[in-house]
C-alpha cells in the first residue's frame, strides 16, 4: 500500500515540472511567474470588464495579491481600470489590445500543459483523477489543523 505522504510528495512533484515548462515562457512575455498574473490574463480573455473582486473570485486569488497583479499588468500595459458609470467608486479591468496578444500567448501554452498532463489517459481516467482531486481540495478546504499541546 502506498503511503499517504507519497500522494503529496507527488503532487508538488507534478506541480515542480508544471512550473519548469511555463516559467520561462512567462518570463519571456512579462510576467511573474507564481503572482497570478497569467491567470488574470486568461480569465480577463474569456470574461473582460469586470469589477477587481470578481477577478478575485474567478482567478481564486486574494485580494491583496490580485491588487498586486492588477498593478503590475497594468504597469506593463496588459490592462486599464475603467471607471464604472454605475459606482463612482468602483472600477472594471479590462484588456489592452496588447494584454490580449498576450493573454492568447498564456492561454497557448497553458494549453500546451494540459495536452501533456492528460497524454496517455483514457476520458474515464481523466475523469476519475478530477473527481479524486476535487475531494482532495474539498478537505482541505474545510480542514483546520489543531497541534496537539505537549503534556
Amino acid at each position: 500500500m502506498i503511503e499517504k505522504s507519497n500522494i503529496r510528495r507527488l503532487m508538488v512533484k507534478c506541480e515542480k515540472a508544471r512550473k519548469n515548462i511555463l516559467h520561462p515562457y512567462f518570463s519571456q512575455i512579462g510576467l511573474t511567474f507564481g503572482q497570478g498574473q497569467a491567470r488574470v490574463l486568461e480569465t480577463l480573455l474569456v470574461r473582460d470588464h469586470i469589477s477587481q473582486k470578481e477577478l478575485a473570485d474567478l482567478c481564486h486569488i486574494d485580494v491583496t495579491t490580485i491588487s498586486r497583479a492588477i498593478d503590475r499588468l497594468e504597469d506593463t500595459g496588459y490592462l486599464v481600470r475603467e471607471r464604472d458609470p454605475g459606482c463612482r467608486r468602483s472600477f472594471s479591468i479590462c484588456l489592452t489590445d496588447h494584454g490580449r496578444e498576450a493573454a492568447f500567448k498564456v492561454q497557448q501554452v497553458l494549453s500546451f500543459v494540459d495536452d501533456r498532463i492528460w497524454e496517455g489517459f483514457s476520458p474515464e481516467e481523466m475523469e476519475q483523477l478530477s473527481e479524486m482531486l476535487q475531494r482532495i481540495c474539498k478537505n482541505l478546504e474545510v480542514s483546520a489543523f489543531k497541534p496537539q499541546q505537549p503534556q
